[in-house]
């Protein structure tokens, strides 16, 4: 095994090791977006596919089945609600300080028992969040958080 494998195969223990310890921070996880859910592990599977077939020794499966973990990491969701922090992206290690927020609307579709949530920074929209958490878990929470006097919207929609 050449110093390069060895190197993509650290970095992508580091990696994981990341992706879980920020995982293990968020409290509430939005929801998982089912086409890449879809997409990453069958784009994987063919990567781990086409190296097999073309691979010529161990090392370069090696480096394939890697390479597919490196892939797989994006379906890795780590998008959410943190005890300090919004978390946007998994990458994100610095995220957006709950006082930095103005304001806050939420979205919450009565039939399908979905909340949607909008948080407004310095008059820009952040990401759209989903949850499949109750508007009575997550209201509190937020309101501890946020700064006093932020706005926070409820539109209640029946479809």
């Amino acid at each position: 095994m050449d110093f390069l494998t060895l190197l993509l195969s650290v970095f992508t223990l580091i990696l994981y090791i990341y992706l879980t310890l920020l995982h293990k921070e968020l409290v509430f996880v939005t929801k998982r977006k089912s086409m890449n859910s879809i997409f990453f592990p069958i784009f994987a599977a063919l990567l781990v596919f086409s190296m097999y077939l073309s691979a010529s020794s161990f090392a370069e499966l090696f480096r394939g089945a890697i390479s597919a973990l490196v892939v797989l990491s994006y379906i890795y969701n780590n998008r959410g609600l943190a005890k300090n922090r919004i978390v946007l992206h998994s990458l994100d290690n610095k995220g957006v300080q709950y006082e930095e927020i103005d304001r806050v609307v939420i979205l919450h579709n009565l039939q399908s028992k979905e909340i949607k949530i909008n948080f407004f920074r310095k008059g820009l929209r952040l990401p759209l969040f989903r949850f499949n958490q109750s508007l009575e878990e997550l209201l509190p929470f937020l309101t501890k958080r946020l700064k006093k006097g932020t706005t926070i919207d409820i539109i209640l929609n029946q479809s």
